[in-house]
């Protein structure tokens, strides 16, 4: 199953860089989340980590990937906080009347490029 998340990464990833370039900077966003989303996904199952319900919550990825990563092993301690954060400014981009801008939106997603990028590669290295 994780393989399925780390596709959906990088393609969500993909999508960002792709939203970025073509100026929909509320869709980068948006695809950003997703892909580091999708990537604490694939690390927390490659680590034995699954959600009691079969709902994947977001709640339930960013605080079980922050026990296990960030707070834990300290693997990622320098990603402490990115997934809450970049959630937050999905929440405006998807769901309020605030336009994301430029640069706001470059800032982003070169932090999710940061960090798929790292917990990707982690992941296949694993593999």
């Amino acid at each position: 199953m994780k393989d399925v998340y780390l596709k959906k990464s990088e393609e969500s990833i993909n999508a960002a860089q792709f939203c970025f370039e073509l100026e929909y900077y509320n869709s980068c966003i948006n695809r950003a989340y997703y892909a580091m989303f999708q990537a604490a996904v694939a690390i927390l199952f490659k680590s034995g980590c699954r959600p009691k319900s079969e709902k994947i919550g977001h709640d339930w990825v960013q605080a079980e990937f922050s026990k296990a990563f960030v707070l834990g092993n300290k693997r990622f301690s320098h990603l402490k906080g990115l997934l809450n954060l970049v959630q937050e400014i999905r929440d405006i981009a998807d769901y309020s009347d605030e336009y994301i801008e430029k640069k706001k939106a470059k800032r982003t997603l070169d932090k999710a490029i940061i960090f798929v990028g790292e917990i990707l590669k982690e992941v296949k290295n694993a593999a």
